[in-house]
């Protein structure tokens, strides 16, 4: 059991200087105050983390989620805005791991722009279309 735990322990620690980021970084519905990192007109409609990892995913970047983590500045502690994503930007000498995100402003503006173009966002935004596109259709019933 030891031995399990040695194995673990190099990872976790491996990423604590890592660059955090909490979804609320990126949310246009948090003010600056709340924990908005970048402009508004930049960031995304209530980010979660699994978007958030599966941009980061997608750059090719070592990153861990970290479901369980909250936020601090975070005032009601809803389901969906759990967690953080850690990622790894530079390496131990400190150059940049990625060609065009060297930083933790641009891997933010970066995430908030990939984000609604997830096929998990085109699908939700669809089936809402689809949803109050149908209620417009319905007779209504009352007193004739």
């Amino acid at each position: 059991a030891n031995i399990a735990m040695v194995d673990i322990l190099p990872e976790v620690e491996s990423s604590k200087n890592w660059k955090c980021i909490y979804p609320a970084y990126i949310n246009s519905n948090k003010t600056l105050e709340r924990g908005r990192r970048i402009p508004k007109e930049l960031a995304v409609e209530n980010p979660t983390c699994q978007e958030v990892c599966d941009v980061i995913k997608s750059l090719g970047l070592e990153h861990e989620m970290q479901a369980n983590k909250h936020y601090t500045r975070e005032a009601d502690r809803e389901r969906w805005q759990l967690g953080r994503v850690k990622v790894q930007l530079v390496d131990e000498a400190g150059a940049p791991l990625h060609e065009t995100i060297t930083n933790k402003n641009e891997l933010m503006r970066y995430v908030a722009a990939m984000i609604p173009k997830l096929k998990s966002r085109s699908a939700a935004a669809s089936q809402q279309q689809q949803s109050s596109s149908s209620g417009k259709n319905k007779k209504k019933k009352g007193k004739k």
